[in-house]
């Protein structure tokens, strides 16, 4: 039986990431890719979630990690005012 683990999607368009359940990385990359919704851009990476982020989904919560690791939710306020600076720089997008 696969075990499942939640990798996260990241897109040239898009600033936070796409949640997918899959067993391999690859998989995940097929799975994210059939989820593509217009204005996503291209599939830039796959990773796998780390165990905070896990967490945060098997709450329920939305998880807003950025391709490069930053996230608002987590870290110093430093950190936390950096990704937000980062998120309005894909405003546009939105």
């Amino acid at each position: 039986m696969a075990s499942w683990r939640y990798y996260l999607a990241f897109w040239s368009r898009r600033s936070t990431a796409t949640v997918v359940t899959a067993s391999s990385a690859s998989q995940a990359r097929n799975r994210a890719s059939a989820r593509q919704k217009m204005g996503y851009g291209t599939l830039v990476s796959v990773q796998q979630a780390n165990t905070a982020d896990s967490r945060l989904i098997r709450q329920g919560q939305w998880v807003r990690r950025r391709c490069n690791g930053v996230s608002p939710q987590f870290g110093t306020a430093l950190q936390r005012s950096s990704a937000r600076a980062q998120r309005s720089a894909y405003r546009g997008w939105l």
